[in-house]
């Protein structure tokens, strides 16, 4: 819970102008995405229902006022020899009744208790969800953040790519007009072309769909400008045990379902209390005119009260078999959570080092691709290469650059889940 107060101060902190950074995109998620703003309303009601166990140990008092009319009050008739007959009645016919009642338990067999406890944890478990919450949410945002960049990249790569296939086929339309090149180099060089670009169309379609999936994630309307070229690369160092160890201490959800799982526990004693008396404490003040001859009568009452059901149709059995029955799935929830957990953490790391090498092959690619390129125009020119060769050296540098692209936002995507997965964010 300690590292949910810097989240919340960058809630506080976060600005209404937009810059892509990473943290501010973090700080604008958390501000704005609504799944974050319901796992908040969460923690508050669960802090509402333990309040509303802990008034559970408070007297409950009463005042009630009536007004009453009977259309007959009773009466009773004396009848003496030698005098005329007299009446008098029981009730009046208007009277009012005025009540103040106190009920304090004294004993509910650890109904009261138990059930305080267990708020007490469920509301505690919010917490951890609330951040299990947070940090899905955010690797979601960082991902589509680093998809982001990546698409970014893909456009200013198919421009060079449209640029290369538009010098090259001037270069070839130049030849052709000097009557130095067959016309299938020309038509050769305009088929590039048209791939160049039909790539660049696709590849700005998808950098849309991509600041689409950040206005989700944020609320803002980005634009071409807000969104970096470069992303830091986060070395990862710790080796894939150790990762796993951190995921099993620190993943939010796990905390959460070892809280669920001592309430469950909790719930089960408190299904075998059910069978235990309840003592209440009732004090009670009563003023009335009902009855005429006593004129305004009151009334103090003081009584201990005894409530033990016998027979409920089974209801109490039923309630302990749900209660463990509760219980046993949690207990199954959590052991299969550590399981995914451990898978998640190993998928993310495994991806990581898969990309890392991609990322270093790219690397050596683009450089190899620049040179081929640079030696196949030389050699176009000098009239000793083909145009075919060209078109191929052009195609090899944009899908290196795109491999290296790729390769980088895959990274930075397992990051993303790695971090989830351990339930902290990796140093930067």
């Amino acid at each position: 819970m300690k590292r949910l107060i810097p989240i919340l101060m960058l809630v506080a902190l976060s600005k209404n102008v937009y810059s892509a950074t990473l943290n501010e995109v973090v700080s604008l998620v958390l501000k704005n995405n609504p799944e974050i703003k319901k796992a908040r309303e969460e923690t508050k009601i669960t802090y509402a229902q333990y309040k509303e166990a802990v008034s559970k140990f408070f007297p409950t008092v009463k005042l009630e006022y009536a007004k009453t009319h009977l259309s007959d009050a009773p009466s009773y008739t004396i009848d003496i020899p030698g005098l005329p007959p007299s009446s008098f009645a029981f009730f009046g016919e208007n009277f009012y009744t005025f009540k103040i009642s106190a009920t304090q338990p004294v004993f509910t067999g650890g109904k009261l208790i138990l059930n305080k406890e267990i708020k007490k944890k469920l509301h505690s478990a919010s917490f951890y969800q609330f951040e299990e919450t947070i940090n899905k949410v955010l690797c979601q945002a960082r991902k589509d953040f680093y998809t982001a960049v990546e698409a970014k990249n893909s456009v200013l790569i198919a421009k060079e790519y449209l640029r290369a296939a538009e010098s090259h086929y001037k270069t070839v339309k130049a030849f052709y007009d000097e009557g130095i090149v067959a016309r299938r180099d020309l038509l050769e060089a305009e088929v590039n072309l048209k791939e160049a670009e039909e790539s660049l169309e696709k590849a700005e379609n998808a950098y849309k769909v991509a600041l689409e999936a950040l206005k989700e994630d944020t609320g803002y309307t980005l634009k071409d400008d807000d969104v970096p070229v470069k992303v830091e690369v986060v070395e990862v160092k710790k080796k894939l045990e150790e990762l796993v160890r951190l995921a099993l201490e620190n993943r939010p959800i796990l905390k959460t379902l070892k809280l669920e799982k001592k309430a469950a526990i909790k719930g089960v004693k408190l299904s075998y209390a059910s069978f235990s008396p309840d003592v209440f404490l009732n004090l009670s003040y009563q003023k009335t005119d009902q009855y005429p001859m006593n004129g305004d009568f009151d009334n103090v009452q003081v009584s201990l009260s005894v409530s033990l059901p016998i027979f409920e149709g089974g209801y109490r059995f039923f309630r302990v078999e749900e209660a463990k029955g509760t219980k046993r799935k949690i207990d199954y929830t959590y052991d299969k959570m550590i399981n995914s957990v451990k898978l998640q953490v190993t998928a993310a790391y495994l991806k990581l080092k898969t990309a890392r090498k991609r990322i270093e092959t790219a690397k050596t690619m683009v450089e190899e691709a620049k040179e081929l390129l640079k030696d196949s125009k030389e050699r176009y020119k000098e009239h000793v290469g083909t145009s075919t060769e060209v078109i191929d050296a052009i195609a090899y540098l944009t899908k290196a650059k795109g491999i290296l692209n790729s390769a980088i936002a895959d990274y930075n995507r397992a990051v993303a889940d790695l971090e989830y997965a351990i339930g902290e964010e990796l140093k930067r």
